[in-house]
Parts: structure tokens; sequence; C-alpha cells
């Protein structure tokens, strides 16, 4: 009834060596040492007056989740990763923290990267920070990269730092 073939297209195999001969032309690729930070790039900002100094984040490190549900007040500090699906308040410094879109950060944070899904409302000092379509963020906010996407919302004092 129906011609299978009709619809198909004829696709020509070049092999993956042609391919990276090509691209490598094309766009300059460079070495993995310029790729990966030293420790001194990775180190993030510290609090004034804090006492513990975060790193480079450690490979060997497990990303902490604080889940939907969950409350935590206090201090957190980690060279790690942190996911906050729950509700935090207190003073982080963490290399890289995530709020998802059921969490609440409300605090005194310094990270290397930020990613706001969810509501952030503080003091906020990062290198890069991105605000996604459903967040909200409020307060003091200073970093060296910003990318909101449509829909956020951000309220107070935004400074990019040089």
């Amino acid at each position: 009834m129906f011609n299978k073939r009709r619809n198909e297209e004829r696709v020509s195999v070049v092999p993956v060596e042609k391919v990276a001969e090509a691209v490598s032309e094309i766009v300059e690729v460079p070495e993995v040492a310029d790729v990966i930070a030293t420790p001194a790039e990775a180190e993030v900002a510290q609090p004034e007056g804090s006492t513990f100094n975060v790193k480079q984040a450690n490979g060997n490190l497990k990303p902490s989740i604080i889940s939907e549900g969950f409350e935590f007040i206090g201090e957190i500090r980690s060279a790690g990763y942190l996911t906050i699906d729950g509700v935090v308040r207190g003073t982080l410094a963490l290399h890289s923290i995530q709020i998802g879109t059921s969490g609440v950060l409300d605090g005194n944070v310094t990270c290397d990267t930020m990613n706001v899904k969810g509501n952030f409302s503080g003091k906020l000092d990062c290198r890069d920070l991105t605000i996604g379509s459903r967040a909200v963020v409020e307060g003091d906010v200073s970093f060296k990269s910003i990318t909101i996407q449509r829909g956020g919302v951000v309220k107070g004092d935004m400074r990019k730092k040089s």
C-alpha cells in the first residue's frame, strides 16, 4: 500500500578522520591544559571575616542536596556543589549552588557559580549568575557575568564586578 522507499533519503558516509580534519581547519581547538582552571583561578571569594578557605571544587566531592520539605538554618561551607530544593537560611560559601524550582535561599552567599530556578533573597557575591524563567532574585547582588531568562524577576541592587 505504501512505498517505504519513497520517503527515505540517501546518506553518504564520511570517515571520522576527514570530519575531524575539516573541523580543525575551521575551528581552533584549545589544548586541554588551557581549559582546566588552576587552583588560584578556581578559588571562591569569601565573606568578610571568614576563616574558611573554599578552594577549587574537588573532583571527589559528591554534590549535596537540601531536599524539598527540608529546612536548614545556619552556615554552610564547602568546595563542592549544593542543590537546594527545600529552604536554606543563613551564610553560605560554596563553589557552586543551584536553587531548584521549589527551592528557597535567604542569606549571605558567596560562590563561584549560581543557578537560580526558584527564589533567592539576601546578599550574593558570585562570578557567574544564571536566573531562570521562573526565578525571583531579590537583594544586593554582585556578579561578573549574568544570564537572565525571559520571565526571570530581579529586584534590588545589581552590580557588575570588573
